[in-house]
């Protein structure tokens, strides 16, 4: 985890990758912690800011 302009970035653990959902690009970092089910999947699907869907 760092901070960038004092809010917090996760990174993947080690040997995990996050891929966004609608560009299949890597992700190296989010301003939040991706929410995990039992198995440490995640739960939802995560995007790069530029992919995010439009509401």
């Amino acid at each position: 985890m760092q901070k960038r302009g004092g809010r917090r970035m996760y990174r993947p653990r080690n040997g995990e990758k996050w891929i966004c959902a609608k560009c299949g690009g890597e992700i190296r970092e989010l301003p939040f912690e991706p929410f995990r089910d039992e198995e440490g999947n995640l739960k939802k699907p995560v995007y790069h800011k530029e992919c995010l869907p439009k509401k």
